[in-house]
């Protein structure tokens, strides 16, 4: 009897362990997955914050280009006007270089 006694107590000990290790073993499990998903956190909030560093950097740029745009606008209609007045001058000058010699000559004629 002694020895039946003594199987069962091995055997519940064993049960017992046995089950004590899986409750190890699904602790561990679960503190490894609460490590993971800590990290997958802490990973996933500095993914967002570069995000929006990145489209605040890119709404700068947006208006840098439409600044940059807006002043090279401004730049070719200055120098459309500087061309139009650089071509209306020769044309002026020319005119009065002719106005100037029917002058002189004339002038010649006279004496």
């Amino acid at each position: 009897m002694e020895r039946t006694d003594r199987s069962e107590k091995n055997d519940t000990q064993k049960t017992k362990l046995i089950f004590l290790s899986l409750a190890v073993l699904v602790a561990v499990i679960l503190i490894w997955s609460f490590a993971a998903a800590s990290k997958a956190r802490s990973e996933r909030d500095a993914a967002r914050q570069e995000l929006e560093m990145i489209k605040s950097d890119n709404i700068k740029l947006e208006q840098m280009v439409k600044d940059l745009t807006q002043e090279n606008e401004t730049l070719k209609k200055k120098a459309q006007q500087l061309e139009a007045k650089a071509k209306a001058k020769p044309a002026a000058k020319n005119k009065t270089k002719k106005t100037k010699k029917t002058k002189k000559t004339s002038k010649k004629k006279r004496a």
